[in-house]
Parts: C-alpha cells; structure tokens; sequence
C-alpha cells in the first residue's frame, strides 16, 4: 500500500502543476462547428519484433508481422486492438475515459505460436484457476485520464479485474513527450505500473516480498517513407517490481522490447 500512496501522490501533483499551467494557455473559439473526428484504420507492422519474458518457463516472444486497428467514433467510443473505451468527459486539453485492456502479466503465459490469436481473439470470462504453468488471462477496466500540454502528454488510470480470474487491480502513470514533429518523429515515454497482491500472487505465485511497482522507459521513432507507409523503431527497457523478483517463476530484473520494420497504415 506504501508503493500505491507514493504513486497517487506522485500522479496528484504532475496534474496539478499541468493543468495550472494549461489554464494559461488561451482558449478557442467555443463557437466553432464541431468536427467529426469517426474513423477505422488498419495497419499491418512487418520486422522484427522481440519481447522479453519474465517467466522462466517460457521463451522470449519473436514475431515478423503484427496487425492492428483503430476505430474513433466522434471521440465518444473508440478501439485500439483489445483496449476498448467510452469518453466521459472532454475539454481542449483534458479527456477522461473509462476502458477496457488486456492485463500484459497474462499474455506472458500465451506468448508462443498462438500469441496474436490469444491476444486478439481471447474470451477473458474465463474461470480462474492456480496459476503454475497455465495461468489465464485477464481482463481489467476502469477510468483513466490524459492531459495534454503542447508537446506532452500525461497518463493515468486506475483498473480492476472484470473477468473473474485474479480480482485484482493495476494502476498506470506516464509522461509521454514528443521530442521532434517533423519529418522525423520522436516520442520518449518515462511510466510506473503498479499491481496489487492479489494480481501478482496469481500469475508470479505467493510468498512474494517487496514492492509493486514496475518502472520503464520508452522510446518511439518514425519516418515517412510514401503515404501511409513509415520505417518504425521502437525501444522500451522495464524494471520488474521486486515483488515479481522474488518469485521462483522468474529469473529476470528487468525486460527489453522491441520493434524495427515497416508500417502500412490505411484508413477509411
């Protein structure tokens, strides 16, 4: 509960030094017509990617290709892959939503030859059961808020177990900046994950000590190539909890991801 207090704290206090900064940013025109931002995209990503795995049992995740989707309706209702969401609140600079999202701590243990139909197919109302070697996976949902000031984006949300499998819950936080927007895009993201007992007990087993936080680091890159089409990188350095350290199903600190290809995406 200690390492949940600090990571309030710490979420209550960017958000209250943002948004005294953004009131003095000045308005719109509030009387201007609505645009209708609905849309579906479709992209398909072919490389390399890797994943790395924090259970001992199993291998790190490599694929060549990944699809992915997008659909905004109006800013109200959107889908990005499995993350569902439903605005409840919009402003120039501020949306707070309520989502739906995969728990990641699941997907480890369907990272193999089935992995992109697990993670876009999956049931997550699944009885739950002892994790060991086969633990399901989970489904979370909750509110979760962004504010953006210029070139920076900060993040949290709070989400709890709905697929009846650990009834846990998992707290995020990241400041997301964007470092270039021109012809090359450069995006750095810093980000804390907390996740309580009953969520890792379930998938890292029980007697764990320490704390529930997983801190990591993002970098993201993009350069058009011709329309629609981009040469993408991306790189993301995670350090585990030492909660999850102490668990005799991991043999891992810390976890590298990463993806170098191309991106074709389309829209309609």
């Amino acid at each position: 509960m200690h390492s949940l207090r600090l990571l309030v704290l710490l979420m209550t206090i960017t958000f209250a030094a943002f948004s005294s900064a953004a009131d003095e940013v000045e308005a719109t025109d509030k009387d201007s017509e609505e645009i209708d931002h609905s849309f579906f995209a479709f992209k398909l990503s072919g490389g390399y990617f890797k994943y790395d795995s924090p259970l001992n049992f199993k291998e790190d995740f490599e694929t060549n290709i990944l699809p992915g989707w997008t659909f905004y309706y109006k800013d109200d209702f959107f889908i990005e892959n499995t993350k569902v969401g439903y605005n409840l609140y919009k402003d120039e600079n501020t949306f707070i939503d309520f989502v739906g999202l995969h728990n990641f701590d699941g997907l480890y243990y369907h990272a193999d030859d089935t992995a992109i139909e697990e993670f876009f197919s999956v049931n997550p109302f699944l009885p739950p059961e002892e994790p060991q070697h086969n633990a399901h996976l989970s489904y979370l949902a909750g509110p979760e808020i962004k504010r953006t000031i210029d070139s920076t984006i900060i993040s949290a949300g709070f989400y709890t177990d709905v697929s009846n499998v650990h009834h846990g819950q998992q707290a995020n936080f990241s400041i997301q900046h964007r470092i270039l927007e021109y012809k090359i895009k450069l995006v750095l993201e810093f980000g804390a994950v907390y996740k309580s007992d009953q969520l890792l007990e379930y998938y890292y087993g029980s007697d764990l000590v320490g704390d529930n936080i997983n801190y990591y680091t993002q970098i993201d890159a993009a350069y058009p190539l011709l329309d629609g089409l981009f040469l993408v990188a991306n790189y993301k350095f995670e350090r585990l909890s030492s909660k999850i350290n102490s668990s005799s199903l991991t043999d891992k600190k810390e976890l590298n991801s990463g993806y170098i290809g191309i991106n074709w995406v389309t829209y309609w």
